[in-house]
């Protein structure tokens, strides 16, 4: 007779926003109050993965080159914090360092004074006095006249816009956690939904998805009791073996489907001779 056991995993599908790296594909979000920083402190931070050779391409702007309220562009490797029409160089990257990988930044203005953050460690810092009052609305890979020279090719996801608040002021352990949104958030993008106080203003033009993410969502052993919170998933690369004696074991004929339905997959079906 045979005893039948089973192995079962659910894989937790995670996405982030994918971007043709073209004219064609941004995300738009119209002007409102709630893009306006005034004076204040703020905080806005994202995860992309760039896989684009644009000249100039936008991770966001607010206005058309050369009169830009606020905005970052990577030209060449030179990171430009782009404020009331200016550009801010703060520093040249190595491809290596942010070309075809996860790389998290971050934005945070506390008390007049700005710093840009690459992976929690600070790259920049200015004093910051800028009145941040645009007209134009938002646009994320691209500006507001879009254009291919100006287009973010590549990935990005959780890009959150936050008012009032600066998350972030000394060097930071990027957090493995999704963020808690609060009324201070007036953005925040992910693949499956735009949240924030104005989440529900923003049109996609031809933007996807993908299950492209950062790897640290993949190990996280965290559990924030977010029903959203879909880090903790088995390590398949570790897997031991159900026997010890394979020349016992047998594999029912068609147990073993070659795939699975949407994330769930049978990775062992095996039975013993008993």
């Amino acid at each position: 007779m045979f005893k039948k056991i089973y192995r079962l995993y659910i894989l937790f599908t995670m996405s982030s926003l994918s971007f043709l790296g073209n004219a064609t594909s941004y995300l738009q979000i119209p002007n409102a109050d709630g893009f306006d920083f005034g004076t204040g402190d703020f905080t806005i931070e994202w995860y992309q993965y760039q896989t684009d050779t644009n000249s100039f391409p936008r991770i966001f702007q607010v206005g058309n080159y050369p009169s830009v309220s606020i905005g970052v562009s990577i030209e060449g490797g030179s990171f430009y914090y782009w404020t009331n029409n200016s550009p801010n160089y703060v520093t040249s990257l190595a491809s290596s360092s942010y070309k075809n990988k996860w790389v998290h930044f971050a934005i945070s203005r506390s008390s007049g004074n700005t710093q840009v953050f690459m992976n929690g460690t600070s790259i920049f810092s200015m004093n910051d006095t800028n009145n941040f009052n645009g007209n134009s609305d938002l646009i994320i890979s691209n500006e507001t006249t879009p254009s291919d020279n100006a287009a973010f090719g590549g990935y990005i996801t959780y890009f959150s816009w936050v008012k009032g608040v600066a998350l972030y002021t000394t060097n930071f352990t990027v957090s493995n956690d999704y963020p808690t949104i609060t009324n201070d958030y007036i953005l925040l993008l992910k693949a499956s939904s735009f949240e924030g106080t104005l989440g529900n203003t923003v049109t996609n033009t031809a933007v996807s998805t993908t299950q492209n993410v950062p790897p640290n969502f993949l190990t996280s052993n965290n559990n924030n009791n977010n029903n959203n919170n879909q880090t903790n998933r088995p390590n398949l690369t570790n897997l031991t073996p159900l026997f010890t004696d394979n020349s016992r074991v047998y594999y029912k004929p068609g147990s073993l489907a070659s795939c699975g339905v949407g994330s769930v997959r049978n990775s062992s079906t095996k039975s013993r001779r008993i």
